[in-house]
C-alpha cells in the first residue's frame, strides 16, 4: 500500500487492512517518507507530492485497532529509521527490526549465480573478489543496477567493475 497515495484516507486504509485476506503479507514501503510534508513548488500553488490524506494516527489505529489481525504480516521499509516516530516501531506494532546492510561477499557470489544461472562458481567468485577490490562496500540494489546493464552480459558484469565511466563506481557519487 502507497500511504502517499491521494485516494487514500485513514478510513480507507482501515477498509483496505481490515478486509486483507487472511495469510497475507501487506508491504509499506518507505514509512519514513509518508508523513512529511513537501514544499509548494514555486509560483505554481501546488505541492510537489506527499499530499496524503492518511494520517500518523489513522496508521496507528489501523495498525492496532480492529483491522490488525494476528493472521497477517505487515512489513515497513524505510531508509532512515531514526526519523521515525518512536510510537510507530515500538513493541507490539514492529516486533523485528531487520537491517539489510551492504552486500557481503558471500551475496555477491549469490546474486551473480543468480541473475547468471549459467556461469560458474570460479566466476561468481571472481566477480565478487573484483567487487571487494574497490575497497568500498556496495548496496544490493547498486549491484542489481550493475547487473542491470550487463543483462546478458555475465563477462561485461565482470569486467567493468571499477570502470569509470559506468556502474559501480559512478553509483560512489550517490553514496
Amino acid at each position: 500500500m502507497n500511504l502517499s497515495d491521494r485516494n487514500l484516507s485513514d478510513d480507507r486504509l482501515n477498509h483496505l487492512m481490515s478486509v486483507a485476506p487472511q495469510q497475507s503479507i501487506i508491504l509499506l514501503e518507505d514509512i519514513d517518507a509518508a508523513f512529511v510534508k513537501r514544499i509548494e513548488e514555486k509560483g505554481e500553488g501546488r505541492t510537489s507530492g506527499y499530499a496524503n490524506r492518511v494520517t500518523f494516527s489513522g496508521l496507528l489505529n489501523t495498525l492496532d485497532g480492529v483491522a490488525s489481525s494476528e493472521e497477517r504480516l505487515v512489513f515497513m521499509t524505510t531508509n532512515h529509521l531514526n526519523r521515525l516516530d518512536p510510537a510507530l516501531i515500538r513493541p507490539g506494532r514492529v516486533d523485528v527490526k531487520q537491517e539489510i546492510g551492504l552486500a557481503s561477499r558471500s551475496q555477491l557470489h549469490k546474486m551473480y549465480k543468480r541473475f547468471y544461472p549459467d556461469q560458474t562458481s570460479p566466476r561468481a567468485e571472481e566477480f565478487a573478489d573484483r567487487v571487494i577490490g574497490l575497497g568500498q562496500r556496495k548496496s544490493i540494489a547498486q549491484i542489481q543496477g550493475h547487473f542491470m546493464l550487463f543483462k546478458n552480459d555475465p563477462s561485461g558484469a565482470i569486467e567493468n567493475i571499477g570502470n569509470q565511466d559506468i556502474s559501480l563506481i559512478k553509483m560512489n557519487e550517490l553514496d
